[in-house]
């Protein structure tokens, strides 16, 4: 019989993390910190095909440019 393994390090909510991400990094201080959290994003894409984080990190950075 299968069993159920809690997996604790993955997000409980996944609007509720992709919009947390994004609200860091636009209130990230500085390129270091803004480029960790584009690895984070990284991470996160490969592990979740769809919808790509990371271009939505970059396109909040952009504002109304975008």
């Amino acid at each position: 019989m299968p069993t159920l393994t809690l997996i604790t390090s993955a997000p409980s909510s996944d609007a509720a993390y992709r919009t947390d991400l994004i609200r860091r990094y636009l209130a990230a201080e500085g390129e270091f910190a803004e480029l960790a959290l584009l690895a984070e994003a990284a991470r996160y894409d490969r592990s979740n095909p769809g919808a790509q984080l990371t271009d939505e990190l970059l396109g909040a950075g952009l504002g109304d440019v975008a």
